[in-house]
């Protein structure tokens, strides 16, 4: 059961991950089409900057999943390199259980935002198959997404840290002291 679900984890991160490398290849085409609209023909595009930001925040989030999954985020490992075993399976539980908190308001909150703002539309950007406006609902929703792939990221390195923390050999080495002359 835990490979079937480490599978899926596995498959749903590279995905994740491709998604947003796609959405900053994107986000740069779209934003030297932007300036070459601007500045070489002096006609700027009215839908490249909102399309660009748009993108971009989408990438981000995408992004942070893949980071909580990878461990690329900022930390301070003071304290966690100090400890071992069950110590430090209760401080990565610890650190886990805030960092899910965080990332279950941020997806409460963003679901809330992107259904109040799903009758406005973006300015300047339209459907191009159906010519009518996109909702901006669609970029508020990469916050609930992203926050959901998150807690993924974040669950399967939980569970990977405290397995490591509990099975980890302790080799008979004791830490050793510096002194400067």
């Amino acid at each position: 059961m835990l490979a079937a679900l480490s599978s899926v984890e596995s498959f749903l991160m590279r995905w994740t991950l491709r998604a947003a490398m796609a959405l900053l290849v994107l986000t740069c085409c779209v934003s030297l089409y932007q300036v070459v609209t601007r500045f070489v023909f002096e006609e700027p595009s009215t839908w490249s900057e909102v399309t660009a930001r748009s993108l971009n925040i989408w990438m981000v989030y995408l992004g942070v999943a893949v980071a909580f999954r990878t461990g690329a985020l900022m930390a301070v490992e003071f304290l966690f390199n100090r400890l071992h075993g069950g110590a430090r399976a209760v401080l990565v539980v610890a650190i886990a259980g805030l960092s899910l908190g965080v990332l279950l308001v941020m997806a409460w909150y963003g679901w809330d935002m992107a259904a109040r703002v799903r009758f406005q539309m973006l300015a300047g950007v339209d459907n191009p198959f159906t010519g009518e406006g996109i909702s901006i609902a669609l970029v508020y929703a990469a916050v609930p997404v992203g926050s959901v792939l998150a807690i993924v990221g974040l669950l399967a390195r939980t569970v990977e840290q405290v397995r490591d923390a509990l099975h980890a050999r302790t080799t008979a080495t004791a830490p050793q002291e510096v002194y400067e002359v």
